[in-house]
């Protein structure tokens, strides 16, 4: 991959190559922003336009992609460029004690060496000490790039002694032009797939369109007459659910749906509805609520997963939800 050929993301992209061509890169990065977003991508394209054997080179600075060091990098077996999956709890510090170790010496083959510490907000404690030390005091010839998806869990110092670069998501058309090109979806399928993924273009281009169709049918049936007929066939569903562990998914999809309704209350450009394929029962609901109440059920959603966040109940949430959504689409209904 080159810098070039990532679609997307221009601003990273024109501020790191700027840094290499003024010789002004920093020692340690952070590039932050929503999973799955490319951040783990840029960071190995980095990696190979730094070390990259390409001769003379390229303008403005870029991987050729092809060379010797290019190839490693991307297979992972370059000597002086190290990926690390950071995780939380046993085995951390070892991770650290890594890191530590692959800047000893000085780079074997390229000009720099470089560790590029994905999840890095996963680190805790004595881990993410020893991290600020190597950060505070970087060896000559170094490079680290931390990337996560949550830099608000990172300490402060941390970020503080970092250059941050924020990506954020590719616009809808471009995701949907991208997954028609490279996967040859059609249009239908591929705009699913960029209005489902936020325009995270790593889950849009790795997802399955059918597995995802299949999960929305499932978790749409909660608010249908049928599921909603009585308390206790609610119960039956939400303790079913929250057994699964798919609450997460399960208020992403309602999520998308209050919000399509919210957009056919207030007349906006049905190109923003995730739900295209169901516009009947969409408009039938959104004759039945008022625009207060679809808010209102939508907050409660947000509430909701930020309350899994929290590890609250699952089961009691979801028993909650479902009973505010039969009252408000089945006020009538029988016990």
């Amino acid at each position: 991959m080159r810098f070039k050929t990532v679609l997307g993301h221009e601003q990273p992209k024109r501020f790191l190559q700027a840094a290499l061509q003024n010789g002004r890169l920093a020692h340690a990065l952070l590039f932050h922003g929503e999973d799955r977003i490319g951040k783990r991508l840029m960071a190995k394209i980095l990696a190979q336009a730094v070390n990259c054997e390409a001769s003379p080179a390229l303008f403005p600075p870029d991987a050729c992609g092809v060379c010797r060091s290019c190839h490693q990098i991307d297979i992972g077996s370059h000597p002086d460029v190290t990926m690390i999956e950071a995780t939380s709890g046993r085995g951390e510090t070892d991770q650290t004690r890594e890191i530590e170790s692959r800047f000893i010496y000085r780079p074997l083959v390229g000009s720099r060496k470089i560790v590029i510490l994905d999840n890095a907000d996963l680190l805790r404690h004595e881990a993410a000490n020893a991290l600020l030390k190597t950060i505070e005091e970087p060896p000559p010839d170094s490079l680290i790039i931390l990337v996560s998806a949550r830099p608000e869990l990172l300490l402060p110092t941390i970020r503080s002694r970092c250059q941050e670069l924020r990506f954020a998501p590719l616009a809808i058309g471009l995701v949907k032009d991208i997954l028609i090109q490279q996967r040859r979806l059609s249009d239908t399928d591929a705009r699913f797939l960029a209005m489902v993924s936020g325009g995270r273009i790593g889950l849009a281009l790795e997802a399955d369109v059918d597995a995802l169709r299949a999960e929305r049918a499932d978790f749409l049936a909660l608010v249908s007459p049928q599921s909603l007929e009585s308390v206790g066939t609610l119960f039956g569903v939400a303790e079913s659910m929250a057994k699964s562990e798919e609450s997460e998914a399960a208020l992403g999809w309602l999520a998308g749906w209050f919000r399509d309704l919210a957009i056919i209350k207030v007349g906006s450009d049905p190109d923003r509805l995730l739900n295209t394929d169901c516009l009947d029962d969409l408009h039938r609901f959104a004759t039945q609520l008022t625009l207060e109440k679809i808010l209102e059920l939508a907050g409660f959603v947000e509430t909701m997963e930020k309350g899994l966040e929290r590890n609250l109940n699952k089961q009691l949430m979801l028993e909650g939800l479902l009973l505010r959504l039969r009252a408000a689409l089945q006020p009538t209904a029988p016990d």
